[in-house]
């Protein structure tokens, strides 16, 4: 028997061989989503997730960072029907304690330190998310409001200059009255960092005048000067 019939007959060998080795990977059930299955008791081939399961690297243990309030309270649901309920009567005394009280729930200090780099960051934000409604200033007069949308508060009133910054910081996370909420578009960095531009918003048109030195002034007159024109900000 020649050379090249024994290699083709060992060929032919090896091949009935690993084919009756077929691994029993190969063989098993699969499921398409949604499937129906007899192996489990409820009868469902996909698994819900099991209870306190985190994706990986979604594990909020720091609370004020991720809510803008100091501890999780059992009365926040009960306090914002009662402040809803109060609005809808008229009765704004009511309104108001009830909304200092809900003030004294949130944080009245940033989580991180606000460097240059942040502030510069929350203005790009800012400038994203925040311009069309609240305009450059935060006056509450932008594109939108012009156009019929409903004005929000300037940011200049006593009442939101005297508002914690964890408020601000909800308030882009769950949204308030006619603004929508932000958590899917801004992440929870960036969230305080569009609060500590808009802390910086106010300082800028409260700052005492007679700290202002020569450069801050002149720059001062050149943003007023784009806010009336309709020029981009310097």
């Amino acid at each position: 028997m020649g050379m090249g019939r024994i290699n083709a007959c060992f060929a032919a060998g090896c091949c009935l061989l690993f084919s009756a080795c077929q691994q029993e990977m190969a063989g098993q059930p699969s499921y398409k989503p949604l499937d129906p299955s007899e192996f489990f008791p409820d009868g469902r081939s996909a698994r819900p997730q099991i209870d306190g399961t985190v994706a990986r690297g979604h594990l909020r243990t720091d609370y004020a960072f991720y809510t803008g309030r100091r501890t999780r309270t059992s009365s926040e649901p009960a306090r914002a029907a009662a402040l809803l309920g109060a609005a809808a009567a008229g009765d704004w005394l009511l309104a108001l304690a009830l909304r200092s009280s809900e003030d004294a729930d949130y944080v009245d200090r940033f989580p991180f330190a606000i460097t240059e780099e942040a502030l510069k960051r929350g203005q790009e934000r800012y400038l994203i998310f925040c311009v069309v409604c609240h305009d450059p200033l935060g006056t509450g007069r932008g594109k939108i409001v012009e156009r019929g949308y409903t004005p929000p508060p300037s940011f200049h009133i006593d009442r939101l200059r005297e508002a914690p910054v964890g408020r601000f910081f909800a308030v882009i996370t769950n949204g308030y009255g006619s603004m929508p909420d932000y958590r899917q578009q801004i992440p929870p960095r960036d969230r305080w960092a569009v609060t500590a531009y808009v802390r910086a918003l106010q300082l800028s048109q409260h700052f005492p005048e007679k700290e202002l030195t020569p450069e801050m002034r002149t720059a001062l007159q050149n943003q007023e000067r784009a806010v009336q024109t309709g020029e981009p900000l310097p």
